[in-house]
């Protein structure tokens, strides 16, 4: 009568942690008593990766650059220092607009831009828009109820539908667009990775377009209120160096007037129309393979143990 070895048993009834390390002979046990499970299991993972693949909507990066204006803030910043030098503030006039301008192009305000625009809106959210109906629905959806009926039983909150507004336009701006600096030669890139690329090329321009007029606006609004403010004081100081600081504060509130009042690119400028990748950025194929490998890997691992147990 053979004699039963303790170890084996041990192994079959055992875990593959086994003091809280993966037993390596444990696992080569396994692999090779069910190694066609685990091909088994890896091969249909990476098949389904491929037929992902290949179903998927390719997504192309839609890439602008822009760069600062630079007149203005170096014409205003210098003003500033003029005067804040004689208090002893420093100041610095390094672009402040665009500074302005790159961070607020996630914000609210370029939300608000992009609601105005009716058409732009339809567009981003095209599948929520109806054109026989002309209104905005919820898009029908077999997978949502089941989603939400396990959510709910799991304590997690839906938000309930609602037509794309500012939220869902802030959310689609800090989730697609891609700000991308260049630290050498100041120009800032704005991405937005789409499977529809002229509406991402839209997006970008409208944005542009948009956020620029809001500070041209704004400044032209505080220039106008500056410039009756320093008028009325240099009627009031006969100090000769206080006087000097503010005249050219003046001339540079003047300056900035008469370019907010312009035509032409306020804070930032556009290096030419926006490029589209010329192979796709999304889906990535060494990424849903990997997906593929190490998914199948682990699930072939439980399974195959599972088999192996219960022999």
């Amino acid at each position: 009568m053979a004699q039963e070895i303790p170890g084996d048993n041990r192994v079959r009834r055992g875990s593959l942690v086994q003091d809280g390390s993966i037993d390596t002979h444990t696992l080569s046990r396994i692999l090779r008593a069910e190694a066609f499970t685990f091909i088994a299991v890896v091969f249909v993972c990476v098949a389904l990766s491929v037929v992902y693949l290949h179903a998927a909507t390719p997504k192309y990066a839609v890439r602008m650059e822009i760069t600062s204006t630079s007149s203005s803030d170096q014409a205003r910043g210098t003003g500033i220092s003029a005067l804040a030098s004689i208090a002893g503030i420093n100041a610095s006039g390094e672009s402040p607009q665009f500074r302005l301008f790159v961070g607020s192009l996630r914000s609210p305000i370029a939300a608000e831009a992009i609601v105005s625009n009716q058409a732009l809106l339809k567009a981003i959210f095209y599948r929520e828009w109806s054109e026989s109906e002309g209104k905005w629905r919820e898009p029908p959806s077999v997978v949502r109820p089941i989603r939400r009926a396990i959510g709910n039983l799991l304590g997690w909150k839906f938000a309930t539908w609602a037509p794309p507004g500012v939220s869902r336009v802030y959310d689609y701006l800090n989730a697609e667009l891609k700000i991308i600096p260049d630290a050498k030669s100041g120009v800032v890139t704005l991405e937005i990775d789409s499977d529809r690329t002229d509406v991402a090329e839209s997006v970008l321009l409208a944005l542009n377009t948009a956020m620029n007029e809001r500070l041209r606006e704004h400044d032209l609004e505080h220039s106008t209120t500056y410039i009756s403010y320093l008028s009325k004081r240099l009627s009031e100081i006969n100090v000769v160096e206080y006087r000097t600081a503010l005249i050219t504060n003046l001339a540079q509130e003047e300056k900035t007037r008469m370019q907010a009042s312009s035509p032409l690119p306020y804070a930032s400028d556009i290096l030419g129309k926006p490029m589209i990748s010329s192979k796709p950025v999304a889906p990535v194929p060494l990424a849903a393979w990997g997906a593929g490998f190490v998914l199948g890997g682990v699930l072939g691992l439980w399974l195959a143990s599972l088999k192996y147990r219960r022999r």
